[in-house]
């Protein structure tokens, strides 16, 4: 995702995004640490460049997906701010923020039972979004290497870099329509083991 993106996002919900492995257990100071960075980021914007002791800046956190998806998050985001507000001052700390296998993978290191749902619709939802794009419309899935969630056009795209490399596949071989490419992954998991006949031992009188 680019940084503007990115920035837009953080400046949404900064304190989600500043967890790490050496931050303090969520107390009062570290609720009142988490606000202060906050107003201070976001009204001296030449602050964001720096990583404070125990605190990990949240305007360099690396959003490892594409922009396609910023609406999504976009969304989601928002509603689990408005949920942390309702649990009195509770803080959602995202953990990862990744694709995996084609789909959006939001960790988070504990929140609500409302929040869990909203991220498993938006992980769900990301399927149906190109990656790229942001497209819903002909949204498949590229099977060829990575595995990524692609609107057809983008497909195309990335399948001319392919041959223009010399490289010689079929386009449906790299991407089909999702409901095709689950069809063919339940073909393949269900396909049953062959094994080879055992050999009889020759016996000897």
């Amino acid at each position: 995702m680019t940084k503007q993106n990115s920035i837009k996002l953080v400046e949404m919900y900064p304190e989600m995004f500043n967890w790490s492995y050496k931050a303090p257990t969520k107390n009062k100071l570290e609720l009142t640490y988490n606000k202060c960075l906050s107003f201070i980021h976001k009204h001296a914007k030449f602050t964001r460049k720096i990583n404070y002791i125990k605190q990990f800046n949240p305007y360099n956190y690396q959003f490892e997906v594409g922009d396609g998806w910023y609406h999504i998050l976009y969304e989601l985001i928002l509603k689990i701010k408005f949920n942390d507000m309702a649990e009195n001052g509770w803080i959602t700390k995202v953990t990862q923020l990744k694709e995996k296998f084609g789909g959006l993978r939001f960790y988070v290191t504990g929140t609500s039972k409302n929040n869990w749902q909203l991220i498993r619709e938006a992980e769900s939802k990301s399927y149906d979004v190109c990656e790229v794009s942001g497209s819903t419309e002909n949204v498949g899935t590229w099977k060829h290497g990575w595995i990524l969630t692609l609107s057809k056009k983008e497909a195309l795209s990335k399948y001319a870099k392919l041959v223009d490399d010399g490289k010689e596949i079929k386009f449906d071989d790299c991407w089909s329509l999702r409901e095709d490419y689950l069809k063919e992954r339940e073909i393949i998991l269900n396909k049953p083991k062959t094994t080879k006949p055992k050999s009889k031992k020759k016996t000897t009188k």
